[in-house]
């Protein structure tokens, strides 16, 4: 039998120089006179907005704007509880290495309000992101195989927030969002579980005020965490095909993929100013520390 290469798409150089645009915008819009506030917006949904309106022919097919229904909803909800152990596994590792300089600034409440801290920390980047991430990204992978795709977008996912420590958590997060993506057409799941990742944790810190007194554990049950993260990544996978089977559609693909490579010149470069921007944070911050 002939197999067909897509040897002429190129929705992945396509959205990789897109993504290079995008960090290099939101770098700079760290530097524009705006409102805190207002950065998501400026940095994120207004190249995300030109580029929805390029494209607008295929708006549907890249924001998949399908209902979800409640079960998947519930499976979601399991799937985030399930990540919580890998999640844990590499803060801790971070902090470990890295101190919890950076940690303890990123964690902190940017809102007195906490209505205003719900809305900027958790509804705005769960909508932006996941248009740009889940949405126009994880689209330009469309014709390679699921795994890859998701793969990437967890990468490209935990290079947008430019810095080391949220890298490693996001880009479990970013994959996991990526497949349940996959297991429901439709971008409402990405938004459910990257509103929860965020969300979640405000409201029980606004119920449950954290002691300022009590620090980080100075020795973290590493052979604990680690067997957590193992149950919690089976968990996460069992999930996730009960999700394609509740949505009905086929955890196996039998499809033609694409030939088109991924690491070219844009993500390259991509990836390069992820690393070189993140370590002059470090610099800056032990600088701040040290004065």
């Amino acid at each position: 039998m002939d197999v067909k290469i897509l040897s002429d798409d190129r929705s992945i150089a396509k959205v990789n120089w897109f993504f290079l645009i995008t960090i290099i915008w939101a770098i700079g819009s760290q530097f524009l006179p705006i409102n805190v506030n207002l950065y998501q917006y400026v940095a994120f949904l207004l190249p995300s907005s030109i580029y929805l309106f390029i494209n607008r022919r295929d708006a549907e097919r890249i924001l998949k704007p399908n209902r979800l229904n409640f079960i998947s909803l519930v499976i979601i909800c399991l799937i985030w509880l399930a990540t919580l152990p890998i999640m844990f596994l590499f803060v801790e590792l971070y902090v470990k290495f890295f101190g919890s300089t950076l940690v303890d600034i990123i964690i902190e409440d940017a809102h007195e309000v906490f209505l205003w801290n719900f809305f900027f920390t958790a509804i705005t980047p769960a909508i932006i992101e996941e248009i740009l991430m889940r949405g126009i990204i994880l689209d330009g992978y469309r014709n390679k195989p699921r795994f890859v795709a998701a793969i990437l977008n967890g990468f490209m996912f935990g290079m947008l927030h430019l810095n080391s420590f949220q890298f490693f958590h996001t880009f479990i997060i970013g994959l996991v969002a990526s497949y349940i993506v996959f297991a429901t057409n439709s971008l409402f799941a990405g938004i459910t579980i990257h509103l929860i990742n965020n969300g979640l944790p405000l409201i029980l810190n606004y119920l449950y005020p954290p002691d300022p007194n009590i620090g980080y554990a100075a020795k973290p049950d590493f052979l604990f965490l680690g067997s957590y993260a193992i149950i919690g990544a089976f968990t996460i996978y069992t999930l996730i095909k009960l999700l394609f089977r509740v949505n009905r559609i086929p955890l196996k693909e039998d499809r033609v993929y694409s030939q088109e490579k991924i690491f070219t010149f844009p993500l390259i470069l991509s990836t390069i100013i992820f690393i070189g921007f993140s370590i002059l944070l470090i610099i800056a911050l032990n600088k701040m520390t040290m004065a």
